[in-house]
């Protein structure tokens, strides 16, 4: 009996058809339905089919019968392809045999054959990072990682994780470079996906064992499940989270990524960080060349790095510089949301100057300090922003009890008259852009009533409640793909009302400046959200040492952070269609009032890692002045083992042979 790795059927017939692989009790997945003249290949590597197993094909035609194939094999992870011919008509087909093929040409010469890989596009969420033909593999452990990483840097490759793609900045893959052949990436939502929960030991608090391809939309499900949290809502979670849902946690801990929350007692007060994802790690595990490990030949093995010793600092926000398999996060009991949509509180009230004083009746800052939990969505040449209001609390008798996330069906799928009209603005009349934004708005208005061209089709989402996540996931895949700048502004709470406003101000004089030119270059919301900062406060050491807290995080405290009591961090983006002409002047022109407005002692500009940053006409992250001011930001009233020479040491340190790059972080790292 021969021995095969993948199982492959052209479809010869006169009908659409599928396949699965089986060996009587597992089956793989589909291959989907396919049409006549094409093929479709099952590779069994990442399956958790034991080697050794015999398995055979099972072909169903559509609206047919189902057939097995006579031929069976035994699975080994060798690269093989048994091939099939499946030919005939509906009612009456076979599935012939046709031989096997090595296929030398799918694999670069000498990667590890147990190891699945092929070449696949890599294509960000908003559509602007398209790199076709990528060697990609799909690891099945994380010992398969260090296998193929150890390759890499035999054979000159560089070394990508990969997650699902939804990231603005190029920090894994660059666009527009000649010649890929030399970059490997790793697929981590395969099989790096085990979950593990921790209850509370050795005075440390409960927690959860993740691997980093994981989604968040896995951990959180999972996480309500778990028994033994004494919260108002079923299991655990964490203070607040990215709004999608379909994030790796990988990715989410490469670039400190959060949703929005600050402590406000008495209901909202947990007893932890209200900072970045990345500050809860206590533990994680990467693929490192150890100079003190067990290999001397400073071959990639695996490394455990503890909270407590110094040097994990640098991998908690390492922005893809290194390639992390798991990470030991901290949870907190759960507890449930009321989000409350407002659209009824004009720009001019929301956004008022303080004026000196303590922040307006229905400003910004007057919810914020009520509840800690705030969201800002303003579409452009509009006057109501949607202002989201998330509360701590018991169901009010007013909101609706919500059983799953992604509640706002409205934004997630939009109508074809809104995307024909999105093509028009971008080719023909962009001065349609302000009917747009007003159009956005109603759409919103009638979508959080739950009607649908005037019709009542929907449950209202204006005011609802449920468990943690149910509220704080609200961003699909299906949501209008944009691009985005980021920054957070770190500050003393007491001053967001006034960043608000002078921020807001701002975008609007730009927004009528820019108009008064017949130029639209901002066709989509701007979004402001508030967190806390990352400190070790609050947190465990699991080594006895100071807990510390991710070192080049856009959210770390540090010397001048104390000295000017800055407890937040404002987070500003400013959304707009790929493609939109004069965005990138907009963007470099705000970017520089950005960085002259906010300074010491009032407040700091740092860039959000997974938006656009670094502008110049030419787009982001070509501004080498504003990337120097980064690293200097990360040096200045900084320890020598805490700057960003440091953290670029640190992370050139585990990697001897330099596979970890990216031309960003070879930029940024260098």
């Amino acid at each position: 009996m021969d021995a095969i790795q993948r199982i492959e059927c052209k479809n010869k017939a006169a009908f659409v058809m599928s396949f699965v692989i089986t060996d009587g009790k597992f089956t793989t997945p589909s291959s989907g339905d396919y049409p006549v003249l094409q093929s479709r290949t099952i590779d069994l590597a990442p399956t958790k089919l034991p080697q050794g197993d015999v398995v055979w094909a099972v072909v169903s035609a559509y609206w047919g019968s189902t057939k097995a194939a006579n031929e069976k094999f035994i699975f080994a992870m060798n690269g093989k392809i048994a091939v099939y011919e499946v030919e005939g008509v509906l009612w009456d087909y076979s599935i012939n045999f046709k031989g096997i093929e090595d296929d030398p040409a799918s694999r670069p010469p000498g990667f590890p054959i147990f190891i699945p890989i092929k070449q696949e596009e890599f294509l960000n969420w908003a559509h602007t990072i398209d790199v076709p033909g990528v060697w990609t593999c799909a690891p099945r452990s994380a010992d398969d990682v260090v296998a193929a990483c150890n390759w890499a840097a035999q054979n000159g490759y560089t070394v990508r994780p990969r997650g699902i793609m939804h990231n603005w900045s190029p920090l894994s893959v660059t666009p527009g470079l000649p010649d890929y052949n030399k970059l490997l990436l790793i697929d981590t939502t395969v099989s790096l996906n085990d979950i593990t929960f921790i209850p509370a030991h050795d005075s440390i608090g409960p927690s959860v064992k993740v691997g980093t391809g994981a989604t968040m939309s896995a951990l959180m499900q999972f996480l309500e499940t778990q028994q033994g949290g004494s919260g108002a809502a079923p299991g655990y979670s964490f203070p607040h989270i990215p709004a999608p849902d379909n994030l790796t946690v990988g990715g989410v801990m490469a670039i400190n990524a959060h949703g929005t929350a600050v402590p406000t007692p008495p209901n909202d007060d947990f007893a932890t960080t209200y900072g970045s994802m990345s500050n809860r790690v206590l533990s994680l595990t990467a693929v490192v060349t150890d100079p003190q490990g067990i290999d001397p030949t400073k071959t990639y093995q695996l490394k455990t790095f503890e909270r407590g010793d110094h040097e994990t600092t640098a991998f908690m926000t390492q922005l893809g510089r290194a390639f992390v398999t798991e990470v030991t996060i901290q949870v907190i009991d759960n507890y449930n949301l009321r989000c409350l949509s407002i659209t009824d509180i004009d720009s001019a009230t929301l956004f008022k100057e303080p004026a000196g004083g303590p922040p307006s009746p229905n400003s910004c800052g007057d919810f914020l300090n009520q509840s800690g939990r705030i969201e800002v969505i303003w579409f452009p040449f509009t006057s109501y922003p949607w202002l989201k209001v998330w509360t701590d609390a018991a169901k009010p008798a007013t909101s609706r009890q919500v059983d799953g996330p992604n509640n706002y069906t409205f934004s997630d799928n939009l109508p074809d008259f809104v995307t024909n009209l999105i093509d028009i603005i971008l080719n023909s009349d962009p001065s349609l852009t302000v009917k747009f934004g007003q159009m956005m708005l109603d759409m919103t208005n009638s979508g959080l009533d739950g009607l649908i061209l005037g019709y009542p089709v929907l449950p209202q989402c204006r005011d609802i409640w449920g468990v943690s996540k149910n509220t704080l996931f609200y961003v699909k895949d299906t949501t209008l793909r944009i691009t985005a700048n980021g920054y957070a502004v770190l500050m003393n709470k007491a001053g967001v009302q006034q960043a608000i406003a002078d921020f807001t101000t701002q975008f609007e004089t730009m927004l009528t400046a820019y108009q008064a030119q017949n130029k639209f270059p901002i066709n989509s919301p701007l979004e402001i959200r508030v967190t806390g900062l990352d400190s070790g406060d609050c947190m465990p050491s699991v080594t006895g040492g100071p807990a510390g807290r991710p070192a080049i995080s856009s959210l770390a405290t540090d010397e001048e952070t104390i000295k000017n009591n800055w407890d937040v961090a404002v987070w500003f983006d400013v959304l707009t269609i790929p493609g939109t002409k004069y965005a990138m002047d907009f963007y470099t022109e705000l970017e520089e009032w950005f960085t002259q407005h906010f300074t010491a002692p009032a407040a700091k500009v740092v860039p959000e890692w997974s938006k656009g940053w670094a502008y110049t006409t030419n787009g982001a992250w070509t501004n080498q002045a504003f990337i120097d001011g980064i690293k200097q930001s990360f040096t200045a009233n900084r320890a020598a083992d805490d700057n960003w020479a440091w953290e670029q040491a640190i992370l050139a340190k585990y990697d001897a042979y330099n596979i970890y790059q990216s031309q960003l972080t070879q930029t940024l790292f260098s």
